[in-house]
């Protein structure tokens, strides 16, 4: 978890240590609590520690909870048609130990984006840095362009809504992989081009803030090695470092 979200919510914690619920986290704090990790242990797994020393309630299963309830307050925030039986804005983050009975829809929420992940990684691909090379010029300037009439449903956004944060590919960029590929594989392709882009950019620019990296390091040619390592994931290990928002 990054040290700024950390604080911010530790903040919210002694401002309103009964009343903070997971409509009141900022989003980058959502979103380092569904997806973060902070020496080699989840993000969530912190915050379930320091929740349980707060008020007391044990945290076993607790750090699912509060990722999978961080997933569906994202996506409640961003508009997306998942039904929920506790809105975020009736979800503490803190509980009584006497009365507390956990999240379970939170718990649920994190079973189910697990099963995402996995159908994501079952997907086959041989998808390769000659092939994201060749994409890339063009591609991008699809992207700019509407979607064409024909493009079929994107079935991979809409069976792992969880996984990819109900995101979306631009229709012009998905035009451009089903002109260049096989229906079967133009959108596994078309998703795999778009979350190396996104890794590049969270891998490169956090190297850049914690000084890996200095701006005389950094050229304008893809870094071919990351990418040929990005590209040996399987789907869903590749959302998981890929799907937030880049830095």
């Amino acid at each position: 978890m990054s040290g700024v979200s950390m604080q911010s919510l530790r903040d919210l914690l002694k401002d309103r240590p009964q009343g903070l619920t997971f409509a009141d986290l900022p989003s980058t704090v959502l979103e380092d609590l569904a997806l973060g990790w902070s020496g080699g242990r989840s993000t969530a797994e912190v915050a379930a520690e320091l929740a349980s020393r707060l008020d007391g309630i044990p945290k076993r299963g607790r750090d699912r909870e509060i990722a999978g309830r961080a997933v569906l307050a994202l996506l409640g925030r961003r508009g997306a048609s998942i039904a929920v039986a506790a809105p975020a804005d009736h979800v503490r983050f803190l509980g009584n130990v006497g009365t507390d009975e956990g999240d379970p829809e939170g718990g649920q929420a994190f079973v189910d984006r697990e099963a995402e992940y996995d159908a994501l990684d079952a997907l086959p691909t041989d998808y390769g840095v000659d092939d994201f090379q060749a994409d890339l010029g063009g591609a991008f300037a699809a992207a700019k362009q509407p979607a064409p009439t024909s493009l079929p449903a994107d079935d991979i956004a809409l069976k792992h809504p969880l996984s990819l944060l109900c995101t979306s590919l631009p229709g012009g960029l998905r035009g451009w992989f089903h002109d260049r590929y096989a229906a079967e594989r133009a959108d596994v392709y078309a998703w795999t081009f778009v979350l190396v882009g996104r890794a590049i950019a969270h891998h490169r620019n956090g190297m850049l803030e914690t000084g890996v990296l200095s701006l005389d390091d950094v050229d304008t040619g893809i870094p071919e090695a990351m990418v040929r390592g990005l590209l040996a994931l399987p789907l869903g290990q590749l959302a998981r470092t890929a799907i937030l928002e880049p830095l």
